[in-house]
């Protein structure tokens, strides 16, 4: 155990307590204008694909991501736009 500044605190990653994964964790953490890739390995859905779900967490939340499928096979290329 050790103690956070502020500033180090705000570095790290954290996911709302009880409510989704890891990969919903890191899309609420966004700021506009941030890029991932979001590989395979990362995706748990096996029955929906990333798309479809950040665009029921845009209506959930109001915030706006642009999600693109790798050409070669990498994952996703998801960015915050609004």
């Amino acid at each position: 155990m050790r103690k956070l500044t502020r500033e180090d605190a705000g570095k790290i990653r954290v996911k709302p307590d009880q409510r989704g994964g890891l990969a919903r964790g890191i899309f609420l953490t966004m700021g506009i204008g941030e890029i991932i890739l979001l590989e395979p390995k990362d995706w748990k859905r096996k029955r929906q694909q990333p798309r479809t779900y950040l665009l029921q967490l845009e209506r959930e939340t109001g915030r706006k991501w642009k999600c693109m499928v790798a050409l070669d096979g990498s994952g996703w290329v998801v960015e915050r736009v609004g």
